[in-house]
């Protein structure tokens, strides 16, 4: 197998991952809204899944570039926009939460999630 071709093989496979943590942040965010997972053990989950979910975009943003330059570009450009939003969603979702109402965090957080799932469903629909 190629180098470009196995790079693209990684990317594909993070960004899959990416989309299992955002579901599993989806998933926390909103048994936190219902009160059914509450405390301070239900936020430490949440901010490990964020920070899960940002390793993980990270390092297919990081590996982006490569994939551009071994194998070709993205069918679309908006392919870089869904990558920043992908990237940014869940945690400013987080950033908003704690500077509202703390007691509303697990909704917010799951909106979060949502939109970087949305966000991974455009990059599959972009990328090459």
């Amino acid at each position: 197998m190629p180098a470009g071709a196995a790079l693209s093989q990684v990317h594909a496979w993070l960004a899959v991952a990416a989309a299992i943590v955002a579901a599993a942040i989806v998933v926390l965010g909103a048994l936190d809204a219902v009160r059914l997972f509450t405390g301070t053990t239900a936020r430490r989950w949440l901010d490990r899944a964020l920070l899960v979910l940002l390793a993980v975009v990270a390092a297919g943003a990081v590996l982006g570039p490569f994939v551009l330059v071994l194998v070709g570009p993205p069918r679309e450009w908006l392919h870089l926009v869904y990558a920043a939003a992908a990237l940014a969603a869940a945690p400013v979702a987080r950033a908003i939460a704690a500077a509202r109402a703390p007691s509303r965090m697990g909704g917010w957080v799951a909106v979060g999630g949502l939109v970087t799932l949305a966000a991974l469903l455009r990059l599959w629909g972009t990328g090459g």
